[in-house]
């Protein structure tokens, strides 16, 4: 014999069967607890989950289905028990077990059918979201708004409900007592878009079906009498209100903006309940919208004549355009306004408007640095970090403003109903609207949001500008014969004392930001040296709009910021440990100039995970300051490396400095600082980005011993380019019918570029960082004064010694110390913990090795190698917005046309273009370092 065991655990009461074991339960919750059979319990742990057929035990493990139950509980196959249950169990009968009388009543419905009902309408809806027939048909009808769909709860049959129903039993009972099943057990509404109806309180009490193929009927309702009014609700809002012939027709009329509309049940579908509504809620207008056709005509003249007079005081019928069939038809090919204007025709004075009319005029948006505001009359939302919207997703954070500093705050998923529906409770909470208010407000930010998004010039914030006085000051500052000494002169008021080289290289650095392949600036150096201080000085002198400052930055941060959020922007890390995780992000953004990564999401629409793209674009100028001396190679070589001057001669400097600044002059200084930011703020602000050629490039010259130069190189020429970028105001603009406008480069730009290369770029190429050099050169001369005539590899000396003879601190002195033993400077001869460290000199160093770069071809050799190659920039251009009017240009035309007579080669102006700064550069002393400055740059 086949049992099927299916049928038996879906039809037999697991609860009456553990009972008739002799187990007492008890009803907790949604189950049931009784002390389990299976092992010795005194604390009942036995749960019995009726619903779903199930018992568990969490105090033996025991767990299973009722056949499992009687199988282990009498010791029997499973097989065995399933039998049992068929035949003999005590107090049990299966489905299968009952005959009906042949003269059995259609069964009861369920206790709630309203609860039935309501499943049924999910279910629905939900099918609608899965099969694209019933929402194509909408589409054609012009009835898809995603706001529409929702708030009726539209959903569509096509047959799958009986697949999610056990074959028999009071759930199939209950849904043919309600007509949701006929009497053979299939769906009544198949085939057809479903719309549930709802009674005064709320509770699902009919439903509408409209089927997608026109037959003999097309509009079903559930068996019986008709129940509720759809839409009841807008009664209770609206004293005027529409009338339509078919819940379609009335979806029109909402989607335009017409909310306070109502249905019949076809054209003698008027009941008791529409009465009832209507006497109940005051109404006093109605306006007939029924359709064209001779039913419909008579059905509004049957209801403005008998009906309706006794219940509202004023009556009016639409008459559609000929062709027009009904409300439905009338919206596929017209709008709100032209319905208006039919309302004006049977109502001249003060006729109802659309809601998308009425409110149209009240909306009012500002924009603001980071998104904007929306207001809608009185209720008004704040929308900030608007991400990138993709198909799947339109994300913001949202801040709905009350009255008395009361708000609502959430990050909502716009393209997500979950999402949406959160919030909106909360702002009609706020503004004491009704959800569909609120409803109705986010419809018009997603549209808001979606142009913000897509169209970011009209969200974007103007830049700060350049007031004429600034302007003036900028302009003066950018045309200075000496404006890298002004440059420095500013930093030194800024209360940045020395450090020549370093301030104008991260000047330089800070600068070419702007330009498409910026460098990026590592400072090493002690704790406690001023590192810190220095990369703020110089980032102080950065427009706020271009400087991106952080103290830590996790692995991925870079990878998942704006598209644009880093081009042509200075990030600066306050500490290159906070930003470890990342530094392989900040390699690739230095180097490849765009970060993109590739990660997997749900698509909340269709519940697939997908590949998103984020690419975040350069390119970025880095500042990072760090005190390791072995920092990774990898990211150290990115970099221009710099240290803080820690001698003792500096040190003196800063605190004679520091005892002046509160003092009256240092007071008055510091009342001038805020005018030299300004200053500079303006000077970047105002530089315009512009090609910059440079023709010496062929002719320079860089060592090329060491492997590590195919990445220094490249720095070295885009220094020359961002000097010359700065002095872009004493550059005459030429023109190229290729290239466009650009400027050249001159002998000047690359004297400044030399002279710090020569001073900073030798300790990229050096193996010791700059302070452990500066070490080894101090414990060279120290083994020599002690070695005296001995030999030095006799000599040794502890960490204290070194401590009380440098005066270093401990952690710096370890810390390089460490630096020297690893590159096998130092030998340490003993040490560990509890023991003292004893060192000896391996070898004496040699002097200051690495410190200069060698290998530079001199300002005065590249002129030369450049007058004999012919490839010395012309004179006076045609084209250039700046004519040599200064004495050293006139005197740089006069040797030009005299070396090109001397070379037997024309010398019409016609014939040759002019770059300014073509003379001996003359080196200037700027807070004792020295910096190749220009002379005869353009007033």
């Amino acid at each position: 014999m086949k049992v099927d065991f299916d049928q038996i655990k879906r039809t037999t009461d697991l609860v009456r069967v553990v009972e008739s074991h002799g187990i007492a339960l008890k009803k907790v919750g949604r189950d049931h607890v009784g002390l389990c059979p299976f092992h010795d319990d005194h604390k009942p742990s036995l749960r019995v989950t009726g619903g779903k057929g199930l018992w568990r035990c969490p105090a033996c493990g025991a767990a299973g289905n009722v056949i499992q139950f009687v199988a282990k509980k009498e010791g029997i196959t499973e097989r065995q028990a399933a039998m049992k249950l068929l035949t003999a169990t005590p107090g049990v009968k299966l489905a299968s077990q009952v005959t009906a009388p042949a003269s059995a009543p259609l069964p009861e419905p369920p206790p709630n059918p309203a609860l039935l009902l309501q499943r049924v309408a999910n279910f629905y809806a939900k099918t609608l979201r899965k099969d694209r027939a019933g929402l194509d048909y909408l589409k054609g009808r012009k009835l898809d708004d995603p706001a529409l769909l929702e708030i009726f709860q539209v959903g569509y049959s096509n047959g799958t409900l009986l697949g999610a129903l056990p074959k028999s039993g009071e759930l199939v009972d209950g849904l043919k007592a309600l007509g949701v099943l006929n009497a053979r057990g299939r769906e009544h509404f198949h085939g057809c878009v479903t719309i549930p109806i709802f009674d005064t309180v709320g509770n699902v009490c009919g439903l509408y079906g409209r089927r997608l193929a026109n037959g003999e009927v097309n509009h079903l309702y559930l068996p019986g009498p008709h129940c509720g009014v759809w839409n009841g609700q807008a009664a209770k809002t609206s004293q005027s209100l529409f009338l339509c012939e078919a819940i379609l027709d009335g979806m029109s009329l909402w989607q335009a903006g017409f909310k306070n509309v109502i249905a019949l049940y076809g054209v003698n579908g008027w009941t008791a309940d529409h009465e009832r509504l209507l006497r109940e809620n005051g109404a006093t207008e109605i306006y007939l919208c029924l359709d064209s056709d001779r039913a419909g005509q008579e059905a509004a003249a049957r209801l403005s004549q008998e009906t309706l007079p006794p219940l509202v005081k004023q009556i009016h019928a639409v008459q559609w355009p000929e062709g027009v069939k009904d409300a439905n038809d009338f919206f596929l090919s017209r709008g709100a306004p032209d319905f208006e204007a039919l309302l004006r025709a049977v109502k001249p004075q003060a006729p109802p408007v659309s809601e998308q009319t009425a409110k149209a005029g009240q909306e009012e948006i500002t924009m603001t640095a980071d998104g904007f505001i929306a207001a809608y009359g009185p209720r008004r939302y704040d929308l900030r970090a608007v991400e990138k919207p993709s198909a799947a997703r339109l994300k913001a954070t949202i801040r709905a403003m009350g009255e008395q500093g009361r708000f609502a705050i959430d990050t909502v998923d716009f393209y997500l109903s979950r999402s949406r529906r959160g919030f909106m409770c909360e702002a009609a909470r706020l503004f004491r609207e009704t959800v569909e208010v609120i409803e109705l407000d986010l419809n018009r930010l997603i549209i808001q949001l979606e142009t913000y998004a897509q169209n970011k010039a009209v969200a974007t914030v103007a830049l700060p500008l350049v007031s004429d006085a600034d302007q003036a000051e900028a302009l003066k500052l950018g045309r200075a014969p000496d404006l890298a000494g002004e440059i420095l002169r500013d930093m030194e008021r800024l209360g940045m004392m020395g450090e020549a080289s370093n301030k104008l290289i991260g000047y330089l650095v800070m600068t070419s930001r702007k330009l498409a392949d910026p460098l990026s600036l590592l400072i090493l150096s002690g704790s406690g040296a001023g590192k810190s201080h220095l990369q703020d000085t110089v980032l102080s002198l950065c427009p706020d709009e271009d400087l991106i400052k952080l103290t830590s930055l996790t692995d991925r941060a870079l990878f998942y910021k704006g598209e644009d959020s880093l081009k042509h922007k200075v990030l600066a890390v306050e500490e290159l440990a906070g930003a470890q995780g990342a530094d392989y992000a900040i390699r690739n953004l230095i180097s490849a100039k765009k970060l993109v990564i590739e990660s997997t999401v749900k698509n909340p629409l269709t519940g697939k995970l997908e590949t998103q793209v984020n690419t975040v674009h350069g390119p970025t100028a880095v500042f990072e300051t760090t005190t390791n001396p072995r920092t990774d190679a990898e990211t150290r070589s990115r970099f221009i490396l710099i240290s803080v001057d820690e001698s003792p001669e500096q040190t003196r400097a800063i605190l004679q400095a520091q005892r002046q600044s509160h003092t009256l002059d240092g007071w008055r200084q510091r009342q001038t600082r805020a005018g030299i930011v300004r200053r500079h703020h303006a000077l970047q602000r105002l530089l315009k980005p512009v090609v910059v050629v440079n023709p010496y490039e062929p002719l320079l010259s860089y060592p090329d011993e060491q492997l590590l130069v195919r990445r220094d190189h490249p720095k070295y020429l885009h220094l020359i380019l961002a000097v010359t970028f700065l002095h872009q105001w004493q550059r005459p603009v030429k023109h190229d019918t290729v290239l466009g406008d650009y400027i050249e480069t001159t002998l000047d730009d690359i004297a400044i570029a030399n002279d710090l290369a020569h001073q900073l770029f030798g300790h990229s190429l050096d193996d010791l960082s700059r302070p452990s050099r500066q070490l080894l050169q101090l414990i060279g001369d120290y083994v020599n004064k002690k070695a005296g005539s001995g030999p030095v590899e006799k000599a040794t000396f502890t960490r204290r010694e070194l401590r009380e003879a440098f005066k270093w601190g401990d952690t710096r002195l370890r810390i390089h110390l460490d630096e020297l033993v690893e590159m096998e400077y130092l030998a340490p001869l003993t040490g560990r913990f509890g023991q003292t460290y004893l060192y000896r000199l391996v070898d004496l160093p040699a002097d200051e090795p690495g410190r200069f770069l060698a290998g530079l071809k001199s300002v005065e050799q590249l002129r030369k190698e450049a007058n004999l190659a012919g490839v010395l920039p012309n004179l006076a251009p045609q084209n250039s917005h700046l004519a040599p009017t200064s004495q050293v240009e006139k005197r740089e035309v006069q040797n030009a046309v005299l070396a090109r007579k001397h070379k037997g080669l024309a010398t019409s102006p016609a014939n040759f273009a002019s770059v300014p700064g073509e003379h001996v550069p003359v080196s200037k002393a700027v807070n004792g370092a020295h910096i190749s400055i220009p002379q005869g740059g353009r007033p």
